[in-house]
């Protein structure tokens, strides 16, 4: 009866934990012109009995150009540097580019943190206020058959507590979907130079 019991509070917490875990932050306006494309949902926590949590899986938010991929590319490389982000990953035959691990604190693209990534709270406010941010930032770029094309942003932020001179485990958090829509209004406005 007791592992009954015991089984039964594991299921209750794991579905406790798991619809928090879902819950991401607000979305942001997006564009007539922005979709979004599921994926594989990330890993936040596997436990030792086989209880396994799943977070919200990225969503790429996409955007039609009427441009050939060229030139969205360079708009795409130009909008890293804008951002100073630096370009780790760079692979023009397979249309992908970004950098899939880099760090903040407190403010990116010229935005507070607390305006970009939920990433809870602590008794002091929001942990995205003060944790270094992790995130990964990809783009794909297509053309569509047309002589046009579509870039697509895929943007995926976790926290880490830097305080007490130690890091812990890093925290997954949910983006507003400001990130994905500043970069694309920033490639915009680099194909119009």
């Amino acid at each position: 009866m007791s592992t009954r019991i015991g089984l039964l509070a594991i299921a209750g917490v794991t579905l406790t934990l798991g619809g928090c875990a879902s819950s991401g932050g607000t979305s942001a306006p997006k564009s007539s012109t922005a979709t979004s494309t599921a994926a594989t949902p990330a890993t936040i926590f596997q436990g030792t009995d086989r209880v396994t949590m799943y977070g919200d899986a990225p969503r790429a938010a996409e955007r039609a150009f009427a441009a050939d991929p060229t030139k969205v590319w360079a708009a795409v490389k130009q909008t890293f540097a804008d951002y100073s982000i630096p370009v780790t990953v760079d692979k023009p035959d397979a249309r992908q580019i970004g950098n899939p691990d880099f760090f903040r604190t407190r403010q990116f693209m010229g935005r507070n943190m607390t305006e970009l990534v939920s990433c809870g709270s602590s008794m002091t406010g929001p942990n995205a206020a003060t944790f270094r941010i992790f995130m990964s930032l990809m783009v794909s770029v297509a053309p569509d058959g047309a002589g046009k094309s579509k870039a697509g942003v895929t943007f995926v932020a976790s926290a880490r507590d830097m305080s007490g001179g130690h890091s812990a485990d890093r925290l997954p958090c949910g983006s507003t979907g400001i990130v994905d829509q500043l970069f694309l209004d920033q490639v915009t406005k680099n194909l119009s130079k």
